[in-house]
């Protein structure tokens, strides 16, 4: 199951008043993982997200246009793809699929590299005891250093892609803005 997959999949059962231990045992991920889910998804409802209503009249062609977008799976409804415009207008980070993976896998990298720290951060703390000083060898060293270049290199293409997307939530804030003083100077 790919990460979003599972994270529908969570949100999904968690909706339906599932234990956080029963969905962590029925896909085989750690109850930490279901609870990070729970945590960021928001107020629920009975069975459901806390959403409101909010109507908007749009005209056949405005209408056209968003489920032109809807066909082209740029959303799976209006509703979604409503929210999708609010989120990025509003500055809320919306990644797109192949940016869930990356995000997904230079988290498992992270995590890996954590490891590779507190490894290192044991056997210097044995040559402490030992010796009376920490006395990394010079493989640790390397390790270290390509730890940090690793996490630099994540933390740059992390930064782009927020970048990218301020760009593009200020675009569309412009053109709405644009919008609607076109829309008052006409009426």
């Amino acid at each position: 199951m790919k990460p979003l997959e599972r994270r529908n999949r969570i949100r999904t059962l968690l909706s339906q008043g599932h234990s956080a231990a029963k969905i962590a045992q029925q896909l085989g991920v750690a109850p930490s993982t279901v609870y990070r889910i729970k945590s960021g998804q928001g107020a629920i409802l009975g069975d459901r997200a806390a959403y409101v209503t909010v109507g908007a009249k749009v005209t056949t062609h405005e209408k056209a246009g968003l489920d032109r977008l809807v066909r082209e799976n740029v959303a799976s409804s209006r509703a979604a793809l409503l929210r999708k415009m609010t989120r990025a207008v509003g500055g809320f980070y919306d990644s797109s699929p192949a940016e869930e993976q990356f995000l997904a896998e230079a988290m498992r990298h992270l995590t890996a590299l954590g490891g590779n720290f507190n490894q290192i951060a044991a056997a210097l703390s044995v040559s402490v005891k030992k010796t009376g000083t920490a006395n990394p060898s010079p493989e640790q060293i390397e390790r270290i250093r390509q730890a940090n270049d690793e996490v630099e290199n994540l933390k740059k293409v992390v930064g782009a892609m927020l970048r990218n997307m301020q760009v593009k939530a200020a675009t569309l804030h412009g053109r709405l803005s644009a919008d609607e003083a076109g829309d008052t100077l006409d009426e």
